[in-house]
């Protein structure tokens, strides 16, 4: 082989060696952040809207999710679009009760699986009217 000949295989060689290159940083980026994906939490979350019996949003509304094995306990609030979330929750059985200031509050029961996002849609409507009352005789 010439001199002429080997070096116009240079480019060649050298576009061979950049690609294994790109590929050993690639796998390099790949075991680093793999061990933060081991890091997870292996629960899920509940996602939910509660909203008042004429349908507007319900902002405000106190949100309790119960575990009913371990019986821990977590509260939030509604946002301004009457949504929550609770995430990081250990896969199992839940109890989530929704109340807010003058409405009837809802219990609701709610199965978590791992990494899955429960969503639960809840309507909070006004107590009912009292009886009325008939006057002694």
């Amino acid at each position: 082989m010439n001199f002429s000949m080997a070096y116009s295989l240079l480019p060649a060689v050298r576009r061979k060696i950049l690609a294994l290159q790109l590929l050993g940083v690639f796998l390099g980026l790949a075991c680093v952040f793999a061990s933060f994906s081991f890091g997870q939490a292996p629960g899920g979350s509940i996602i939910g809207k509660v909203s008042e019996w004429h349908g507007g949003p319900l902002s405000g509304a106190s949100v309790t999710v119960f575990n009913t094995q371990t019986h821990a306990a977590t509260s939030i609030a509604t946002d301004v679009n009457g949504e929550f979330t609770v995430e990081n929750l250990p896969a199992g059985d839940y109890k989530v009760t929704i109340a807010a200031g003058g409405l009837v509050s809802a219990d609701k029961d709610v199965k978590v699986k791992p990494g899955h996002k429960s969503k639960l849609s809840v309507t909070l409507k006004p107590p009912a009217p009292p009886a009325p009352t008939t006057p002694p005789k």
